[in-house]
């Protein structure tokens, strides 16, 4: 589906990609991380065709897109939480109609096609707003909509959960989660949140300073570089026994109890199951790991392996 080759991309004189290759299968949908600055937007956007890279190849389904082609890449839709599709002096409604005329899509599909989505993004009462108007969130909702509504085979997703509660982000991600079983459809992902990236993504690209650091499974970077997770339960009376539970911690504060566990070696819900039997729950709260310390741990793992030859 999608092949780059040596891309590399400088701008005000900084290399902001080096060298980059990579080759992504069709269906796949791949979490692309790393610090801030690494250069994960850039590289999206020169898949869109709205950045144009100095060197190296680029090939999106079967067109092959030299450096030197203009040409914007169809069946693409870029999503960024930071550089928006809507227009900002018009409704909600009008962008969408003008989304449907530019991308050729005829009006019963169209018409079928937002049924289906406001199903999930639930935008029917903005339709009538200016975007300004609008919450980060509501806005993000309808820009998911603008770019979903031509079923886009290649989706680029850039920071494109921002803003949204944690009820609409988990429905919207189960929606993802049912598109890659029943649509043709190739999906980039960037988050900083770690959750959304092992939920989603089969496979993760790490890039640091320009270059790729890691390009494997979920399963290989948590397996690797496991991150821990965190439970903060309040129990009604009786303080459970946790000894037979594989836990790297716990701490007891009055009914307050503090869990931290590996996920590679126990799962959130066999800790809730073996308290539930114990006892009775008055609230459960849980902290899912920061991206930033997986990524501090593999950038921790690569200077011990470069110290070591």
């Amino acid at each position: 589906m999608l092949v780059l080759k040596e891309i590399s991309k400088s701008l005000q004189g900084k290399t902001i990609l080096n060298n980059v290759s990579f080759h992504i299968s069709p269906n796949e949908t791949v979490g692309i991380i790393g610090r801030n600055g690494a250069g994960k937007t850039t590289l999206l956007k020169i898949m869109t065709g709205l950045l144009e890279p100095e060197e190296g190849f680029l090939r999106v389904g079967e067109a092959e897109v030299q450096i030197e082609d203009k040409k914007m890449l169809k069946n693409i839709s870029y999503i960024s939480g930071d550089k928006h599709q809507l227009w900002e002096d018009i409704r909600i409604r009008d962008s969408l109609a003008h989304g449907v005329k530019m991308y050729g899509i005829p009006p019963y599909e169209a018409e079928k096609r937002f049924m289906e989505l406001n199903q999930v993004f639930e935008i029917q009462a903005f339709l009538d707003a200016l975007p300004q108007t609008l919450s980060l969130g509501e806005r993000m909702r309808c820009e998911l909509v603008y770019g979903l509504l031509a079923a886009p085979k290649l989706l680029l997703l850039d920071e494109a959960m921002i803003g949204l509660d944690i009820s609409m982000k988990y429905k919207i991600m189960e929606y993802f989660q049912q598109v890659k079983k029943t649509e043709d459809i190739t999906i980039l992902y960037t988050s900083h949140n770690f959750g959304e990236i092992e939920t989603l993504c089969d496979r993760i690209l790490l890039l640091d300073e320009g270059s790729i650091l890691f390009d494997g499974s979920v399963e290989q970077m948590v397996g690797i570089f496991a991150p821990l997770y965190q439970l903060e339960i309040t129990v009604a009376d009786r303080i459970p026994d946790f000894e037979d539970l594989p836990l790297e911690k716990f701490v007891i504060s009055n009914q307050m109890i503090q869990i931290v566990y590996d996920k590679q070696k126990i799962d959130t819900a066999q800790i809730l199951e073996h308290i539930l039997a114990q006892t009775k729950v008055l609230d459960v709260r849980l902290l899912e790991p920061n991206l930033e310390e997986t990524i501090k741990k593999i950038y921790e793992y690569k200077e011990r392996i470069d110290c070591s030859k």
